[in-house]
C-alpha cells in the first residue's frame, strides 16, 4: 500500500502491524524521533516511548489491532515521545486501526506539544497567582477587621476612662477596675492575632522549633482552662472536665496553644451550650477530645477547616483569622501526632486530637516550612 501521502501531513506518522513492529515512518516522524527511516522500520514501536509507557501499550495492543476498522482508538491521548538521544518530550499522540493487506494495523499520529504545555503552564501559574491574590486581599481586608476591632474597643475604654477622671477624680477607683478589666481582654486579643500572624510567618520559614520536655497534659490542659475560664463564661458556655494523668514529652508552650486554640473554637461556635475537654493516655498515646454541642461542620467543609485562613462560617458572622485550627494542626503534626474532626450541621464537633507519649527518634521537625503567607 502506498503511504506516501501521509509524507505531507504536519504530524509524525508511524505504522505498526499486529506485532508492534514499524512498517512505515513519515519524514516527520524522522524528524521528530532522530531516526533515519531505514533505521526506524523494523523496530518495536515501544522504542519511541519511555519505559513507563511501554507495559501499557504491550497490554492494549491486542484492543486496537482487534477494533472494528472504522473506530478511533486513542485521539489526543496526553503521553510522552522517546528520541533517538533519550530525551523525552510531552506528545499528543491519535491512534486508530487500518487496514495493510488483509491485516490489521495500527496507525499514529504524533505530536510534539511542548510549546503548548509551556504555555499551559504558564497559565496554570498566572490563574494560581490570581488566586493567591485574591486570597491576599481577602486575608487582610478580615485580618484588618479582627484588628480594627479590638483596637476601637481600647480607644473607647480609654476615652471613657479620661472623661471621668475629667469629671471627679472620686468616681475612679469604682469605675478603673471595670475598664482595666476590659483594657486587659481587648489586649489579650490583639496579642492573640499578632502571635497567630507571627507562628505562621515561623511556620513558613521552617523557624518554629519544638522544645520538648516531660508533661502532664492533664495538669497542662487544667492550667489552660484556668486562663479561659472568664472567655469560656463570657460565651455563655459551661466547661467540663474529664483530665486522667497522662505523661510524656512535648513542648508546654505549644501544647498550651493546643489547648486554647481548640477551647476558644469551641466556646465561638457551641452558641452558649456546654462544651467538654477530656484528655487521657490510650497506650503508647495520649488522646485529647475537645467536644461542643453547638452549630456542627457540614461533611464537605471538614478537611478545609484545618487550612491556613480557611473557615467553615462566612467571616462577617464569626470573628477570628481562620488560623486557629491550622495552627493546631501544624504542632500536632510536628509531634508526630494527628488530629480528626467528627460533626454533623446542628449536632456539634469533637476535634480528637492523637499524639505520642515519647519523642521519634529524629529530631522534631519544623512547623510546614513549605507553606507560603500570602
Amino acid at each position: 500500500m502506498d503511504f506516501s501521502l501521509l509524507d505531507s501531513v504536519p504530524d509524525a506518522m508511524v505504522i505498526a502491524d499486529e506485532g508492534g513492529v514499524i512498517m512505515w515512518a513519515n519524514g516527520n516522524a524522522e524528524r521528530l524521533f532522530g531516526y533515519p527511516k531505514a533505521e526506524l522500520v523494523g523496530k518495536p514501536v515501544e522504542v519511541l516511548l519511555p519505559a513507563r509507557f511501554r507495559a501499557m501499550h504491550q497490554v492494549h495492543r491486542g484492543g486496537y489491532t482487534a477494533a472494528p476498522r472504522t473506530r478511533p482508538m486513542g485521539l489526543g491521548l496526553d503521553l510522552s515521545g522517546l528520541r533517538r538521544d533519550g530525551a523525552e518530550f510531552p506528545a499528543e499522540i491519535s491512534l486508530s486501526p487500518i487496514h495493510v493487506d488483509g491485516k490489521t494495523c495500527i496507525i499514529a499520529a504524533v505530536r510534539d506539544v511542548t510549546e503548548r504545555k509551556k504555555i499551559e503552564g504558564r497559565a496554570r501559574l498566572w490563574r494560581k497567582a490570581q488566586e493567591e491574590v485574591r486570597e491576599r486581599d481577602e486575608f487582610l481586608s478580615v485580618a484588618s477587621h479582627e484588628l480594627r476591632t479590638p483596637v476601637t474597643a481600647l480607644q473607647l475604654q480609654l476615652q471613657l476612662l479620661q472623661r471621668a477622671a475629667q469629671r471627679s477624680v472620686a468616681e475612679l477607683p469604682g469605675l478603673v477596675g471595670d475598664k482595666v478589666e476590659a483594657l486587659e481582654r481587648q489586649t489579650r486579643r490583639i496579642a492573640l492575632l499578632v502571635n497567630e500572624l507571627l507562628d505562621v510567618s515561623r511556620m513558613r520559614l521552617g523557624k518554629l522549633q519544638l522544645r520538648l520536655e516531660a508533661l502532664d497534659l492533664a495538669e497542662l490542659a487544667r492550667d489552660a482552662t484556668e486562663h479561659l475560664g472568664p472567655e469560656v463564661e463570657r460565651s455563655g458556655s459551661s466547661l467540663a472536665l474529664d483530665l486522667v494523668p497522662t505523661t510524656g514529652q512535648w513542648d508546654r508552650m505549644r501544647m498550651e496553644q493546643v489547648f486554647t486554640n481548640l477551647l476558644v473554637n469551641a466556646a465561638k461556635f457551641g452558641e452558649g451550650k456546654p462544651v467538654a475537654l477530656r484528655v487521657r493516655p490510650a497506650g503508647e498515646l495520649a488522646r485529647i477530645e475537645v467536644t461542643d454541642e453547638g452549630i456542627g461542620i457540614a461533611p464537605e467543609h471538614q478537611s478545609r477547616v484545618f487550612e491556613r485562613f480557611e473557615r467553615a462560617v462566612p467571616a462577617q458572622n464569626f470573628g477570628g483569622l481562620g488560623l486557629g485550627l491550622y495552627i493546631v494542626r501544624q504542632i500536632v503534626e510536628a509531634h508526630g501526632g494527628t488530629i480528626a474532626v467528627s460533626s454533623a450541621p446542628g449536632t456539634g464537633t469533637t476535634f480528637t486530637v492523637e499524639l505520642p507519649r515519647e519523642p521519634p527518634a529524629a529530631p522534631p521537625p519544623s512547623l510546614d516550612p513549605a507553606e507560603a503567607v500570602h
